[in-house]
């Protein structure tokens, strides 16, 4: 095909970092707004070198917003509708952390833009090689149809040739355009954002010629990226386009937005034969998260309790609240001494919204990360980074102890468990349900700072339930099958865990012979390894050069097995080590009545600079294993529901992970660690297609399998937290369900004081089973009810609140707001 037009897309590649500080690239990139308004004025020509640029991300736009004059935002929204500038839709480029409550707040802020007077039409994506599956459907519900994604080849590979366009089907069954474009980088590279003419004509004409081989290229237009990371505007690129037109008029080249480059590809598409595609686009970068393993599991922790405090403020609000405890100490175990106004509750939670989006970008780390791991600025990078998970860690947490009090005090009339006043004889555990239909499963919590117990809850939807104190037991020390509940345990410490996993009713054994479930698999290169990542660049590291070939250490222990029988919960713990990981103790914890099993695996381990990953590994017993994946508002199947050569080697989850095969299968779930590789370990085979013949889970922990960005080592002492259980069959909407659960748990305290009358629940949803409902307060004093369909069905939903009846309908894999006004 004969290239017709050059466009040529003047942005700058937002990093919330890697160049410099985090704390000084998010403020700078608000001040781009201002640059571009000054660049875009003083080109006053209308021609093809006119000065026209692409926000990449919605956030800077935000922030000028909120600080900007009437004047200034009347002239940015004049700009875009003068062609002259494009606002994309993404709020930054996002790693498949955040999850699809976090992405709503991110789109939920595009009205603010709009509001404006500004369009928003396209999301553009840079660096992150994929997108989670469900966001597709956000996106859409969102107003943005088309999909720019600028892939960084390292560490990767695309689904198709870049250049090219597809059709990405969501789980709904809409679509989005989606332009696959070259790297942004070859703007610097190439010499163009620096206004290196002569560079810059011989790779674009290498580029055009390399586009018009027969069958390479389909499209009559060339697009050009005139950018890199943290690029402060010039207008040095218009230079390119007066240069290039001057040598080249048979082919033209002019300046572009993203949103204009867009509509002359939608167009071309219409008369071309572009693949349609649905499933997952699985980041071949995601395994980026195993590289602060420590700080990914605080953000977890810290949206966590941002789902909570949600939840238990609106139902306290839809509860009426008339005498709640009050404390004399701002101290983290207790309760809070004055009550968050509406007002207060909105803006600390978009200040959450804010740091867990800002920890959930794709920036790491700096660009000496890796090669200067002690340098000062790169531990005050990696501080930055992870003060944003922190940060959400201590609003969301604080947030929540004061929902949970609200609720589950509301309406009572026993005395307030003041600081020492303790009228209200006894102790207990208080347990609130945040979600929609009923929950029985193990709560795990301090009591009085000296010491955690765990007992099986059993709560109505959105309800309240008071429980005694399991009282503290010694261990015994047991040799052999342990009978707990369902189950009949065999662990050997010197094969590292669980050998035997019997559960009762069905006679099924859960545990394949040939592994140790539970068990701390440490992985390192082989010694001599002559692999290019080890003898020329860690970046080598690549699809390109398979490899190289690892060893594995499993974790093992000669000492006993003890267990530990209260409250109905019967907890088995086992030591074991490795030469690089010293410490580790792992937990089973089973209750008498649930088929629920909780495995904790707490892990101590040194810094280490040579290339490394550490794993836990869950071998089920599952014969022609189906793996089912929840990913941001979706589950899908590996190796079935995936883009072409996107990752299969590791994927990044939500929390679950549904193993189905011919004679029943398995629920399982990741509370701290959100990577996985299943059906085996694959570190390294760069697979085009899933090798998964046997029905293995292993949680990926952490690895510094990385060049830059990444941490270089790390060292963690901390308790990771998995759940299982067995499922006779295993859908998409269970495993949905079953993550749901693990990212909203029941949320129980231990108190002195427990209220004399928990509250009644002051709302019903049915059917609960086809529905995920999310409770959010809004500053009006009114609470959002954000009801999700996870069935492949629509569904009539019905909600009643004080004796109101609201009925919608949600179509499949969509969503239906509804605004409740308390009492």
């Amino acid at each position: 095909m004969s290239i017709r037009q050059i466009l040529l897309i003047g942005h700058t590649h937002h990093d919330v970092g890697y160049t410099n500080s985090p704390r000084l690239i998010d403020r700078m990139h608000g001040r781009i707004v201002d640059r571009v308004l000054e660049l875009a004025s003083a080109s006053a020509t209308d021609g093809p070198d006119r000065f026209r640029w692409t926000f990449e991300v919605a956030r800077p736009v935000l922030s000028f917003l909120r600080r900007a004059d009437a004047a200034d935002i009347d002239r940015l929204a004049g700009l875009t509708r003068a062609g002259a500038v494009s606002v994309t839709g993404g709020y930054l480029n996002m790693t498949q952390l955040p999850s699809a409550f976090e992405f709503d707040a991110a789109y939920d802020q595009l009205e603010r833009i709009r509001a404006v007077g500004i369009d928003v039409r396209t999301q553009q994506h840079g660096d992150v090689n994929g997108l989670s599956w469900g966001v597709l459907d956000q996106m859409l519900d969102a107003g943005l149809t088309r999909l720019v994604m600028a892939l960084n080849p390292d560490h990767g590979r695309a689904p198709f040739a870049q250049p090219s366009g597809f059709r990405w089907v969501g789980p709904s069954g809409r679509s989005v355009f989606v332009w696959l474009s070259t790297h942004y980088g070859f703007g610097e590279e190439w010499g163009i954002v620096d206004g290196d003419v002569e560079l810059a004509e011989q790779r674009i004409a290498e580029f055009v010629d390399r586009l018009e081989r027969p069958e390479d290229y389909s499209w009559t237009t060339a697009v050009v990226h005139a950018g890199n990371d943290n690029r402060w505007p010039t207008p040095l690129f218009l230079d390119v386009v007066r240069h290039w037109n001057a040598r080249h008029p048979e082919l033209p080249m002019r300046t572009a937005t993203i949103d204009e480059a867009l509509d002359d590809l939608e167009a071309e598409a219409e008369d071309l034969e572009v693949p349609t595609v649905r499933g997952e686009w699985a980041d071949w970068w995601s395994h980026g998260h195993g590289s602060t393993a420590r700080e990914v599991a605080v953000y977890r922790e810290a949206r966590t309790f941002a789902r909570a405090a949600q939840s238990t403020l609106s139902l306290a609000r839809l509860a009426g609240e008339d005498r709640v405890p009050h404390f004399d100490v701002l101290g983290y175990r207790r309760g809070p001494v004055r009550l968050r106004s509406a007002d207060e509750v909105a803006e600390t939670l978009e200040h959450v919204d804010e740091q867990l989006l800002l920890y959930g970008e794709h920036t790491w780390g700096s660009w000496e990360t890796y090669s200067k791991p002690h340098s000062t600025f790169s531990h005050s990078h990696h501080n930055a980074t992870s003060g944003f998970a922190y940060d959400a860690f201590d609003h969301a947490r604080d947030l929540a102890i004061e929902g949970w009090f609200r609720y589950a005090y509301a309406g009572t009339d026993a005395a307030a468990p003041g600081s020492g006043d303790h009228d209200v004889p006894g102790e207990a555990i208080v347990v609130v349900n945040p979600t929609e239909a009923p929950r029985r499963e193990m709560v795990d919590v301090e009591i009085a700072g000296t010491r955690r117990a765990r007992t099986l809850a059993e709560v109505g939807p959105f309800g309240v339930t008071v429980l005694p104190v399991p009282a503290a037991v010694a261990d015994d020390v047991v040799d052999g099958p342990i009978a707990a509940g369902r189950y009949v345990v065999t662990v050997d410490p010197a094969r590292g865990g669980v050998v035997s996993l019997v559960e009762t009713l069905t006679g099924r054994e859960l545990v394949d012979p040939a592994g140790a479930l539970g068990a701390v698999v440490d992985e390192v290169v082989r010694p001599g390894s002559r692999h290019p990542m080890i003898t020329e660049s860690p970046k080598l590291f690549h699809p390109d050069h398979p490899g190289p070939q690892f060893d594995h250490a499993t974790a093992v222990g000669d000492g006993p097995v003890r267990v530990r029988r209260s409250g109905g919960i019967t907890e088995i713990t086992w030591r074991t080590a490795t030469p690089g990981i010293p410490g580790i103790l792992t937990t089973l914890a089973i209750a008498d009545d649930s088929p629920d099993l909780e495995l904790d695996v707490l892990v101590s381990k040194p810094e280490r600079f040579e290339p490394e990953s550490v794993f836990v590994t869950f071998p089920f017993a599952v014969t022609r294993p189906r793996f089912l994946l929840e990913t941001a508002g979706a589950v899908f199947t590996a190796e079935h529901e995936q883009l072409p050569d996107t990752s299969k080697d590791w994927y990044s989850i939500q929390h679950a992970v549904g193993v189905a095969g011919d004679d029943g299968g398995v629920l399982w779930g990741s509370v701290d660690a959100p990577l996985v590789q299943v059906g085996g370990i694959h570190t390294g085979a760069w697979a085009a297609t899933l090798d998964a013949p046997v029905g293995h889970v292993n949680s990926w922990l952490m690895n510094n399998l990385h060049f830059t960005n990444f941490q270089a080592r790390q060292e963690v002492t901390r308790r990771f937290r998995y759940r299982f259980r067995p499922a006779a069959t295993v859908t998409p909407a269970e495993v949905r369900r079953f993550g749901r659960d693990l990212l909203e748990p029941l949320h129980a305290r231990h108190t002195v004081s427990p209220p004399a009358a928990p509250p009644h629940a002051p709302i019903e949803v049915s059917p609960a089973g086809s529905l995920l409902v999310e409770l959010r307060p809004v500053g009006d004093g009114s609470v959002r009810a954000r009801l999700r369909n996870v069935t492949d069905e629509a569904v009539t939903a019905s909600l009643v609140h004080r004796e109101r009846r609201v009925s919608v309908t949600v179509a499949p894999a969509a969503h239906a707001d509804v605004i409740l006004e308390p009492l």
